[in-house]
């Protein structure tokens, strides 16, 4: 909202309307929304030069005398003017026929006479607005890559290098320098002729190995006989790049002469690409990999995986090694990474010193197969280690899909699934792939199913709190989150999964209209990384006329441990919107109060490890007290989860735990049952100290 809070938009209004038109200017600029408003004298638009962007927003008391909304809305239409227009109204119904006009919205009149109907108003001025500076903007990047378009045709067209596109094998584009060079008189006899028929024979095989190559990143080039229309031959180096024109994927070729030492050509190019210490891609050249798997990805549906690998100890042993073992370590560990993966992987080691695969064209199963053979490293890399010192990898793995964003998105996602691996929350074993296919087809069907679980309040407390849970049914079983929620973030499913809960918690607040009730909802990694969730979820809560009072949204410290930066400006966008925040899995990193002062939240969820045994052991016991005293002192309530014994909930109360939840006060249920807990009462280990109502 920074560029809104920047802007002077223009307003039309209505002249008649009189003291009303002024109650509603008054009411958006104490919005803070800065404007100049403009009197509708007549019932047409001023006669300004369509496309000239004179006026912002059109606001129409559709009762004010002389005024034709029918006219405006279709002079609009005809004039293809992108303003947006909201006719203020008593009886929407009558005039929903605009809509159809192109009307942005209907405005019922004695809405604005309620706090709670002029905040909506606003909401709705303020998105009108930002949308159409969104429209705009694209359309000042849609002219921008027009003209970059218009441009590089020219060049190409006019460049001595000769350049040509080839789809399927064929040629589709060619500048007047490919014909030179090739002897061609006109395109069209060109476009006749496969590429293939360029080369001679004993060339052919090795050419094409060239072209298919998965990712050519332009380190290496490819020499080889050309012949031309006349039946001569020459010598020819070829360079290649995968590109999309007009959404499919084609293979631009450029050729020229070979000059000089093709080999040493290419050694340099190589070295330019090449991380000196390991000898494998350096950063620079694995981040065009992983660009080029992207377009893969979403122009020839053709997924592959990346696997990040940590040495957290490497740091410790270079310092004992010295400069050169270290290098010498570094190469062994790539030879070793190398033996590991399939024959297609591309090997990389980044600037921050991980270790990073690409398997090209590979599927959930070869990926996770991948990841089991690099865990069976520790033995290799532990006798690689000086006496005294461990060396051993954490690995994490991303599927590059369709749903990747760019390449640092995927590197974050992978060490998120590091640290989820590490922990091993989510599964005590490989997660099987079968669930990849339901969770799809349940994804495409909506038929996913929504399950809440009471979080019980120890204390008195008006409010009732549910956690929302996911499941995917199949024919014979549910299938549960510990088994899709892995493989779903790693393919990228993780923020559409989000957006399906939240839409179903929303419509069942609005279906339970209990002032009372708040929904608490679990957001995946993938969620946390988003540049978009927060916008659209501001529009889910105004489309369904919803509070964001009544969500918690609730993160896990694992993932912010994958990418704390990210998790708080995340973090701060939804504090904007007035969401109340939980963390989940408390206490499974090394030092959680760190993590947590950098992250505004109102609840956290205790890791089991915090709580467990506090039945037989005291210092258990006096360590969980110490931590909720902390927590409280920042205005932090704590939940106890997966409470499996009643027997414990007394001592919870002791340890002024908030909240508690787990199967023994209820199991997941597909249905909402309030007030099964407010006369409930445990016994207190106290002789002073007889009861508490839950």
């Amino acid at each position: 909202m920074s560029d809104m809070d920047s802007n002077t938009y223009q307003i039309l209004i209505n002249h008649s309307a009189g003291p009303r038109s002024q109650a509603v200017l008054n009411l958006l600029r104490r919005a803070g929304i800065q404007f100049r408003a403009k009197e509708l004298t007549t019932g047409h638009l001023p006669d300004d030069v369509p496309g000239c962007d004179s006026h912002d927003l059109i606001l129409l008391f559709t009762d004010s005398p002389g005024q034709n909304c029918e006219l405006l809305l279709r002079q609009l239409q005809s004039s293809r003017r992108d303003i947006p227009c909201l006719l203020i109204c008593r009886t929407p119904s009558r005039w929903l026929s605009m809509l159809s006009l192109g009307a942005a919205a209907l405005i019922n009149e004695t809405q604005l006479e309620t706090p709670t109907g002029q905040v909506q108003f606003v909401y709705q001025i303020k998105r009108e607005l930002e949308h159409l500076n969104l429209r705009r903007q694209f359309r000042r990047a849609s002219s921008s890559i027009r003209e970059l378009h218009q441009r590089l045709q020219l060049f190409t067209d006019h460049t001595t290098d000769a350049v040509a596109t080839l789809q399927g094998g064929l040629h589709q584009y060619a500048n007047n320098a490919w014909l030179s060079y090739f002897g061609f008189r006109n395109h069209t006899e060109l476009h006749a002729t496969p590429f293939l028929d360029l080369v001679a024979d004993e060339d052919a095989d090795r050419v094409r190995a060239f072209m298919r190559q998965p990712f050519n990143n332009g380190m290496q080039r490819c020499e080889f006989m050309a012949i031309r229309r006349d039946g001569s031959e020459i010598l020819t180096a070829l360079d290649s790049a995968s590109i999309s024109v007009n959404g499919e994927q084609s293979l631009q070729l450029m050729v020229q002469a070979a000059l000089g030492n093709a080999t040493h050509q290419n050694a340099v190019r190589e070295a330019m690409s090449q991380d000196l210490q390991s000898g494998l891609l350096n950063d620079r050249g694995f981040h065009k990999v992983i660009n080029q798997a992207i377009s893969s990805a979403v122009y020839q549906g053709r997924s592959s995986a990346l696997i990040l690998m940590t040495a957290p100890q490497l740091a410790e042993i270079s310092v004992v090694l010295g400069k050169t073992d270290t290098h010498i370590l570094l190469r062994d560990i790539a030879s070793v990474l190398a033996s590991k993966c399939p024959e297609p992987a591309i090997l990389g080691r980044l600037d921050d010193g991980d270790f990073a695969v690409l398997l090209p064209d590979a599927d959930t199963e070869a990926c996770q197969s991948t990841l089991m053979r690099l865990d069976t490293l520790e033995t290799a890399l532990q006798a690689m280690a000086p006496q005294g010192l461990s060396l051993s990898f954490r690995s994490g793995a991303a599927m590059v899909t369709d749903e990747a964003p760019d390449a640092e998105t995927l590197l974050i996602r992978a060490r998120q699934h590091q640290i989820i691996r590490q922990h091993q929350v989510y599964t005590n074993g490989p997660v099987s792939i079968d669930v990849l296919t339901p969770l799809r087809q349940s994804l495409r069907d909506e038929n996913l199913l929504l399950v809440y679980q009471p979080t019980v309040s120890l204390r008195t407390d008006p409010k009732e709190f549910y956690e929302v849970r996911i499941r995917v049914p199949i024919a014979d079983r549910m299938i549960y989150p510990n088994e899709f929620l892995q493989i779903a973030n790693q393919h990228g499913y993780g923020e559409r999964l989000d957006r399906y809960v939240i839409s179903h918690a929303l419509r069942t607040l609005n279906n339970q209209k209990n002032p009372q009730l708040c929904l608490t909802v679990n957001l995946t990694s993938n969620t946390l990384l988003s540049q978009t969730f927060a916008v659209w979820l501001a529009q889910e809560l105004k489309r369904q006329e919803q509070s964001a009072k009544s969500l918690i949204l609730q993160f896990s410290e694992m993932d912010v441990m994958g990418s704390p930066d990210q998790v708080r400006l995340f973090c701060q966008r939804l504090r904007e919107l007035g969401f109340e925040l939980s963390l989940s899995h408390f206490g499974c990193s090394l030092d959680p109060f760190r993590l947590l002062g950098q992250l505004p939240v109102d609840f956290v969820k205790l890791d089991r490890s915090l709580w467990q045994q506090i039945d037989i052991d005291l210092e258990q016991r006096e360590r969980l007290q110490e931590v909720i005293r902390h927590l409280h002192a920042q205005g932090i309530r704590v939940i106890a989860p997966m409470v499996e014994d009643v027997e414990l909930l007394p001592l919870l109360w002791q340890a002024n735990i908030n909240f508690v939840q787990g199967n023994c006060l209820q199991q997941p249920s597909d249905l909402l049952e309030f007030g099964l807990f407010q006369e409930q009462r445990i016994s207190l280990p106290q002789p002073d100290q007889h009861s508490e109502t839950l």
